[in-house]
């Protein structure tokens, strides 16, 4: 059982293609989310079961402040109860592994520690795509989430758990340095955005001057950054143009967002979640993919660049230098820098070849070392040692997930 609260999304969706992947290797799988999920399983070893009573993230992204802060209140008491739903399905449905997406809150520490103390229970694994959660705060420019009580609450859910695998080495780095008492860290590839594809990508030369930004639009990724950036690309390079794609979080400032852009020229801001049948559109149009992150674990959006063949100007922070490879899959610049992420920007749109060559070389690694398949066998092999030191026999081809 993979339990993923959020039912669209960057999350949602790796936890879909996993569950796929482990289907296809034979296990039984069920998807357990939240109402009205962005993706349907056609396969009868491959669930997605929309039981939870929680929200799609981008719901309500645009609303006024004092509108937020009462919802935040109903959505509070509706995450409690979608634990409570997690456990009853697993009492239920009596799973040989459950598997997590991280933790934010007190709740998803305490929950995870509970359900490690009960009898007869299932294998508990986690994957945790950040150590350390997001809160960003414009007020304070804070990017962690920490208080006393979340601390305390994560360390004993992730201490509880039989294993937690993370997306790079950097990441593992950052979940020894924040939680040294967790057992099990493993690392695993992110694997492909295949789901996104409905063939062929196109080659990056094909296209017009073309940056995109896309994703959750948060101060942590560095838009500003990046329009500052883009300000010296347009004196150089006159015919660019910057598109932003995604939700605004609670905290982004867009009327300022749209006056930098009009002030820029040729920066289109699409303001809001992308539906998944337009991704492919955003990225083909695409010469080259931008992702100049302040701070960053891994990036689906590094992954959905390669999946489509785009190269990409990324930070050097987190697991992303390790994706990213300098001069071959895209181009590394310090964070924070703006002249540095001009000229990346400035280089690959002066040259078609050079971003196609750099394209086509990221999706050939994606295809090697991160498909779905290989990020299935190394999550098996996770679960069995796993369940080896339990005194319990190897997770076999036929067994529940």
């Amino acid at each position: 059982m993979l339990v993923e609260m959020n039912p669209s999304g960057g999350l949602f969706q790796f936890a879909f293609q996993l569950g796929r992947a482990l289907a296809q290797r034979g296990h039984d799988v069920e998807l357990v989310t939240g109402p009205r999920p962005e993706l349907s399983s056609d396969d009868p070893h491959f669930r997605v079961s929309a039981v939870l009573p929680t929200w799609h993230a981008s719901e309500g992204a645009g609303d006024a402040r004092i509108k937020r802060s009462v919802r935040r209140i109903g959505r509070a008491i509706r995450y409690h109860l979608a634990w409570l739903a997690v456990i009853r399905r697993i009492a239920v449905v009596r799973p040989d592994v459950v598997q997590f997406a991280g933790g934010r809150f007190p709740v998803d520490g305490l929950a995870m520690a509970w359900l490690a103390r009960r009898r007869h229970r299932p294998l508990l694994v986690n994957v945790a795509h950040a150590p350390v959660p997001f809160n960003e705060q414009r007020a304070t420019g804070d990017i962690f989430k920490r208080n006393g009580l979340l601390d305390r609450a994560l360390d004993l859910g992730y201490r509880s758990l039989d294993a937690v695998m993370v997306l790079g080495a950097q990441t593992e780095a950052d979940m020894r340095a924040a939680r040294p008492q967790v057992r099990q860290i493993h690392v695993i590839p992110h694997g492909d955005e295949g789901v996104f594809l409905d063939g062929p990508p196109s080659g990056a030369g094909d296209t017009e001057p073309v940056v995109l930004f896309f994703g959750t639009m948060q101060a942590y990724k560095g838009l500003d950054v990046l329009l500052d950036a883009f300000r010296t690309v347009r004196q150089e390079c006159p015919g660019a143009r910057l598109v932003i794609a995604g939700a605004p979080s609670g905290d982004t400032d867009l009327a300022e967002l749209r006056r930098s852009a009009d002030e820029i020229g040729g920066v289109e801001i699409r303001a809001g979640y992308v539906p998944l049948p337009e991704v492919a559109e955003l990225f083909q149009a695409a010469r080259v993919v931008a992702a100049p992150y302040r701070y960053a674990n891994a990036s689906g959006v590094v992954e959905l660049s390669r999946t489509f063949a785009r190269p990409v100007v990324a930070s050097a922070v987190g697991d992303l230098p390790a994706v990213v490879e300098d001069g071959v899959t895209g181009l590394v610049v310090p964070p924070g820098d703006p002249a540095a992420v001009a000229e990346a920007l400035l280089r690959l749109l002066a040259d078609a070849p050079l971003a196609e060559r750099m394209g086509e070389a990221g999706r050939a690694r994606s295809v090697e070392r991160a498909s779905w398949a290989t990020v299935a066998a190394r999550v098996e092999d996770v679960y069995g040692r796993s369940l080896d030191p339990r005194g319990e026999p190897i997770a076999s081809p036929t067994a529940a997930a």
